[in-house]
């Protein structure tokens, strides 16, 4: 009869589709490698924003420095000549280093350039105006005070209670956000004035931790 189905024998076996020609085609022991692949990528994308974060509160701190550069006054002495660059230094924090010298690439605190150097050891701090220390290689704020003594040299840390143990300066995290405390007395000891402006956004603290 035209047009009629052909009946299909008793017990055969329909005719494969291409997705079940595909799965008898791959072996069974792929299968497990695909899924992990799949794991790896998930991994992968958790671990991204984790490390932009970071990258960014690096970039943070740096614009930090840069803007107590340009907000913190040195005595006259402190300087070869009127175009000497202002030296902010660091002790530890090859990766932070590299990030800080491209944020302030170029730039300038009124006729002065501004470099950064790493600083092997604190008998060097002289050639410093600012001198941050990351978390791992700070010694006690009271034990960098008593080495720097009275030389105008702004310190900071990224460990808390840095500024507290007599440095002048160290970052906080407030709700996931960085702040900044400053020790007005450290700074005076250092012959270094800080602008109004700058106090007004820090948490001040003294020696006593308040």
């Amino acid at each position: 009869m035209v047009g009629a189905t052909a009946p299909r024998a008793v017990g055969s076996r329909p005719t494969p589709s291409h997705r079940d020609a595909k799965r008898a085609a791959t072996p069974r022991c792929a299968r497990p490698i695909s899924r992990i692949a799949r794991l790896l990528a998930v991994l992968a994308t958790i671990a991204m924003p984790r490390m932009a974060a970071a990258e960014s509160a690096d970039q943070v701190k740096a614009a930090f420095l840069f803007n107590f550069a340009r907000y913190v006054e040195w005595p006259e002495v402190a300087f070869a000549s009127p175009e000497s660059a202002i030296r902010i230094c660091l002790i530890g924090g090859e990766g932070f280093r590299q990030i800080l010298s491209a944020a302030v690439a170029g730039r300038t605190v009124g006729d002065r350039p501004v470099e950064v150097a790493p600083l092997g050891s604190l008998d060097d701090a002289a050639r410093c105006h600012l001198l941050f220390f990351e978390e791992d290689a700070v010694a006690q704020g009271a034990s960098v005070a008593e080495r720097i003594g009275s030389q105008a040299v702004f310190t900071i840390s990224d460990r808390a209670g840095f500024a507290a143990d007599g440095g002048i300066a160290n970052f906080i995290l407030v709700e996931q956000k960085i702040r900044f405390e400053i020790n007005p007395r450290a700074a005076k000891r250092a012959g270094l004035k800080i602008s109004s402006s700058l106090l007004r956004l820090a948490k001040i603290v003294d020696e006593d931790g308040r």
